[in-house]
């Protein structure tokens, strides 16, 4: 049987989810100055953000590792915060896709842009291609879309990555006309891609330059390789340098260097033209689950103003720099029970997932379903409307809500078990 959508999302979810390139920039922060064990490893998204082991050559810690910010920006691509080239005026029609990045015998169900990341909280700019779980084990190739050019890359491990996990690849190229084509949880590359990229795993997923390599459509990159229970999907993200998502509060995504790939994502099977892209259309679901029919390919400007549905922040919080209140954790990177951003939203399945919310370790969604555990809880978030609370909870925890009279703020209050005893006088406030 296959694993329900509703179900909690795994360490193993988290990871194939990309936790490594949108936790980073809060967990690089955390580590200016602590102790790390090989210099010139690196972890983080982009300038500001980024930390490296390095020796201390002088004074008592002389001769120690010790992380440190890298203080000039990366000339090259990284996951999200840097935005592409934008295009010249020569590009007039935007590249389309004419080869399966998968081959689609191979895949279970594809996930709508627009969702959570597999700990919560963060808008998932990619969509994940789970492949099918008989498939586990072995190596499904992947191939080039349409022509492009790598123009960086990372090999890297997962922090708290479980036992035996395989290191794998991140992979950045460059489309033509502003399109740029991510892919993560790459386990292994071929051909003229495996001539350039890094041979040492880091901690980070963040694109480190490489000398540029052209890649035809239809050539093999490498190859995916599920594993049950640790990795089940892989990451396909496209952004258009000319496209801008809008938002709610626009301005909070406009003054936030780690927001340009919530402004610039498109969904990725948008570049397929007639039947082919149809044909991927119709593999849109929830993750780990079948497809459902008539699910569109989603959107990254989540939110319905005047509901709970959608992002909200701590009002000084910038998007991507994760900050927390409340109790908190450490169980790799910081974490704690109230994230400064936060997500209400519902997938193809019509279950709930709530992120950023979390009453305990390991930090992960709150997922509730029309039926299972706490069933009788759910409640669409776009129903939730100003002056209104609600309180959803799969038993073991649980999240009490309630909107403002005008809507522009949301207080949260969370716990383990049910939704009795929560008080919201002790709970924070969000905004848009």
């Amino acid at each position: 049987m296959r694993r329900s959508s509703a179900l909690a999302v795994s360490l193993a979810a988290l990871l194939t989810f990309g936790i490594s390139s949108s936790m980073s920039s809060a967990w690089a922060d955390t580590l200016v100055g602590k102790p790390c064990t090989k210099v010139g490893a690196t972890t983080g998204d982009g300038p500001g953000r980024t930390v490296v082991c390095t020796k201390v050559t002088k004074g008592k810690d002389k001769g120690k590792l010790i992380w440190r910010l890298v203080k000039t920006p990366n000339p090259g691509p990284t996951p999200g915060p840097t935005p592409g080239p934008t295009p010249g005026p020569e590009c007039t029609k935007r590249p389309t896709f004419s080869h399966d990045v998968i081959a689609l015998d191979h895949v279970q169900v594809v996930v709508p842009i627009g969702q959570q990341t597999g700990f919560g909280g963060v808008l998932s700019v990619r969509s994940y291609i789970h492949s099918k779980p008989e498939l586990h084990g072995q190596k499904l190739p992947l191939y080039a879309p349409t022509d492009m050019t790598l123009t960086a890359a990372a090999y890297y491990m997962p922090p708290n990555a479980p036992a035996g996990y395989q290191a794998e690849y991140s992979l950045f190229f460059d489309a033509g006309c502003g399109i740029e084509v991510q892919l993560y949880h790459v386990k292994g590359v071929s051909g003229s891609v495996a001539s350039v990229v890094p041979k040492e795993p880091v901690p980070s997923s963040a694109g480190q330059p490489v000398t540029p390599t052209q890649v035809k459509a239809g050539e093999q990159l490498g190859w995916y390789q599920g594993e049950a229970g640790r990795s089940v999907a892989f990451d396909f993200r496209v952004q258009d340098a000319r496209h801008r998502n809008v938002f709610i509060n626009q301005q909070r995504f406009d003054s936030s260097p780690g927001a340009s790939g919530e402004l610039t994502a498109i969904c990725p099977y948008d570049l397929y033209v007639g039947s082919q892209r149809e044909r991927w259309l119709a593999k849109l679901g929830a993750p780990s689950g079948d497809p459902v029919p008539g699910t569109t390919c989603g959107t990254i400007s989540q939110g319905k103003a005047g509901t709970a549905l959608g992002m909200w922040f701590f009002a000084d919080a910038k998007v991507n720099n994760l900050t927390y209140r409340g109790q908190t954790w450490t169980a790799g990177w910081a974490a704690g029970q109230y994230q400064s951003q936060v997500l209400f939203t519902l997938d193809p399945s019509k279950a709930v997932r709530i992120g950023g919310l979390n009453p305990s370790a390991p930090m992960d969604q709150l997922i509730v379903g029309k039926s299972g555990p706490g069933n009788t809880t759910w409640k669409d978030p776009a129903a939730v409307i100003a002056g209104q609370e609600h309180c959803w909870s799969n038993e073991s925890r649980a999240v009490k809500v309630r909107l403002s009279a005008d809507g522009a703020s949301l207080t949260a209050v969370v716990g383990q078990g049910g939704c009795s005893g929560l008080d919201l006088s002790k709970g924070v406030t969000y905004v848009r």
